[in-house]
């Protein structure tokens, strides 16, 4: 599918991206673009974690398989229904495995592809059966529809590569298989060469993301709660002078800071949450490094400010990211 290149703005950080096209469901079927980050979010309506979106795709938000007579529409444009409906080559799995790819490509790391090239060489070199379990685990990562390109030979196709990867057996001769060793000979050269050049390519630093999206206020916290506990809404009692709130979202309303006080407001109403509640800073500390995206449970005049959504200023995300980095000198006990 063709994709174009873009880029969303966080704490004025540049991050890099692409956008595809999908067809996503919403009653009819819309034909949309979404963005794949290098930071591992994918904004599809809203940002997405790959876990997220790989929900959504298996269980058909987005959608690989197409009905007759399904309705389709590219919004303010033009709407359709689909006649004849040949069979799609692109599954669930096999678009997920694409933008994970797209998302190891952005970051520099290998794709899957690569990392099946990488394999090749390691089984060349030393020819095992746990070798082979691995030229196998990364052959089958490689989107189903492109695997017929993963050898950039289109008399061959990835013909050689399967042979590999499965052994003799099943749909692979032991003269299919002689035919396969001879071709990367003759076309790889060196085993040994080749992935010695692998080996010398410095690992990229990968950049952790933690994003904590609301939840439909009448839907209730969900079950099981992740990193929902983090956000505002959550049910955790704090005391703010001689009154307990429910919630920082309750204190904040009741306190209602001036503009000029709000992130040092927020930020003490942070500290009463995870200072009093040992569980929920165990959450907040196990993010890690990770950067902490904030979407806003409302499309309001604040959203800009404290979510990260179109560019925001992601204040809210930072301040969680301030109060872990105390969390953690805390447990450090440094003096300072």
């Amino acid at each position: 599918m063709s994709k174009q290149q873009i880029h969303r703005t966080v704490d004025g950080e540049r991050i890099a991206g692409v956008a595809r096209p999908v067809f996503l469901r919403n009653g009819d079927l819309h034909l949309v673009h979404i963005g794949i980050y290098a930071d591992g979010l994918i904004d599809c309506w809203g940002l997405l974690t790959l876990e997220e979106f790989a929900a959504d795709v298996r269980r058909g938000r987005i959608v690989t398989r197409f009905e007759e007579g399904a309705r389709a529409s590219v919004f303010e444009t033009v709407q359709w229904d689909f006649g004849r409906v040949r069979s799609s080559v692109l599954t669930p799995e096999s678009l997920i495995a694409e933008v994970r790819d797209d998302i190891d490509r952005l970051n520099g790391r290998p794709d899957a592809t690569e990392r099946a090239w990488r394999a090749v060489h390691a089984f060349r070199v030393e020819p095992t059966e746990e070798r082979r379990a691995v030229l196998r685990a990364a052959y089958e990562q490689i989107p189903e529809h492109e695997r017929h390109a993963a050898l950039a030979d289109h008399s061959v196709g990835d013909g050689p590569l399967y042979d590999l990867a499965m052994g003799v057996g099943p749909g692979v001769t032991a003269d299919q298989y002689r035919e396969s060793l001879a071709y990367f000979d003759e076309e790889w050269g060196d085993a040994r060469a080749c992935l010695a050049r692998f080996e010398q390519a410095p690992e990229p630093e990968v950049h952790p993301t933690a994003v904590l999206a609301p939840w439909p206020p009448a839907s209730g916290p969900p079950e099981p709660p992740g990193l929902a506990v983090l956000r505002n809404e959550w049910p955790a009692p704090i005391r703010v002078g001689e009154v307990v709130y429910a919630s920082v979202s309750e204190a904040w309303a009741a306190l209602d800071p001036p503009a000029e006080a709000r992130t040092a407001v927020m930020a003490a109403l942070l500290r009463a949450k995870y200072g009093s509640h040992p569980e929920l800073a165990a959450a907040l500390t196990g993010t890690g490094t990770a950067r902490i995206h904030w979407q806003p449970q409302w499309a309001d005049a604040d959203a800009s400010f404290w979510g990260c959504e179109a560019d925001g200023r992601n204040w809210m995300g930072r301040l969680l990211e301030l109060v872990r980095g105390e969390l953690h000198l805390k447990r450090l006990n440094l003096p300072l």
